[in-house]
């Protein structure tokens, strides 16, 4: 039995040992999680067969099996953990991270894994645009709208994180192996709460579902049968107090029964990623809108090319080069007259931003 806990206060990091300890030798089951808020460590610990040495051996060989790993486990009360995910019910204590978590905005895309033609044009539609304005994609990594939704993120150039229902050592679906490791190539992330050598057990993606949803500002419904478990993810985010957005889809799919019955309880119905973007209080335009913007000023052809590719979220000089197709010298030339003109602001890190 743990004796030694309620004798001194705790610093961080034994605190994060201990528990991580328990939590493995628990078998990392839901119900800790609940125990985890409402209790002090002391007594969480208290009253359980466990020798300290025996709890710092466990964790300290998950630690040395996640170093090998470049696996990071971040404790919920260390600085990283992330913000969004530290304010809802039933937060994991721990989370097994591989990449880097971006965190500006972010949202949920999640929906059915047998995904219509309508269901996937929304997502290639979509998508660009959500990443054109400034904003970081959840997903789970499952077949059908999540693997079309990390995918399409990738091919725009944006930033995606990847939910798992398993430990960050297994790949699930094996299909995906390639896509995991795109996403890790990308200086992306992918989580999850549960300790490594965790199986793909049917009970663990429910639960993983409260993680897609918590590291985000909003979920986005494609696709949903009725009885599809993307229903779980929107139950969750309504628990948290996100919004959810779902595009209506035809009455007669199987595919839009769990979309409606959504939107028959409140859920936000949307028909383009303005609307996302407006209940997320983020300021955005089209490219076609700028077009049309840029079209009225007077510049020249070529700045107004520049301009056309420019937004209010920092583009680097190398995309610039390569979207306008101008050598280096003609492409400073025309950002430095930019730059008088007030249309454009330079940043560091040789990175440029329309400044209307």
């Amino acid at each position: 039995m743990l004796q030694s806990v309620d004798e001194a206060p705790l610093d961080l990091e034994k605190e994060k040992l201990l528990l991580l300890g328990f939590y493995l030798k628990e078998r990392a089951t839901f119900r800790l999680c609940k125990i985890f808020e409402e209790e002090e460590t002391s007594q969480i610990l208290k009253g359980f067969p466990y020798s300290e040495k025996e709890i710092f051996r466990i964790a300290k060989e998950e630690l040395k099996k996640c170093e090998r790993l470049k696996i990071r486990i971040i404790f919920y009360k260390e600085e990283d953990y992330p913000e969004l995910l530290k304010n809802i019910p039933y937060k994991p204590p721990f989370l097994y991270v591989l990449g880097e978590l971006p965190f500006n905005s972010t949202l949920a895309i999640v929906g059915t894994r047998k995904p219509t033609p309508y269901g996937k044009e929304i997502v290639e539609k979509f998508v660009p645009e959500l990443i054109e304005a400034g904003l970081t994609t959840v997903s789970g990594l499952a077949r059908g709208i999540d693997t079309l939704v990390h995918k399409t993120t990738l091919k725009e150039g944006g930033k995606t994180v990847a939910v798992l229902g398993t430990g960050l050592d297994i790949i699930y679906p094996p299909e995906n192996r390639d896509l995991f490791l795109k996403i890790l190539d990308s200086g992306s992330a992918i989580v999850s709460e549960f300790p490594l050598g965790t199986r793909p057990k049917r009970e663990n993606f429910p639960r993983r579902n409260r993680v897609i949803s918590g590291l985000s500002q909003g979920v986005l419904v494609v696709e949903a049968g009725r009885r599809s478990g993307t229903l779980i993810t929107a139950k969750w985010a309504q628990d948290q107090g996100r919004d959810v957005f779902v595009c209506p889809g035809n009455i007669f799919s199987e595919q839009s029964q769990g979309t409606h019955y959504l939107l028959k309880n409140g859920a936000i119905p949307v028909t383009s990623t303005e609307d996302i973007l407006y209940h997320l209080g983020i300021e955005y335009k089209p490219l076609e809108k700028r077009k049309e913007d840029v079209a009225s000023l007077e510049v020249s052809q070529e700045e107004r090319r520049i301009l056309e590719c420019l937004s209010q979220y920092p583009t680097h000089l190398e995309n610039l080069l390569a979207q306008t197709g101008f050598d280096l010298p003609q492409l400073l030339s025309l950002l430095t007259e930019l730059e008088l003109k007030g249309l454009v602001k330079s940043l560091p890190g040789k990175f440029y931003q329309r400044c209307s």
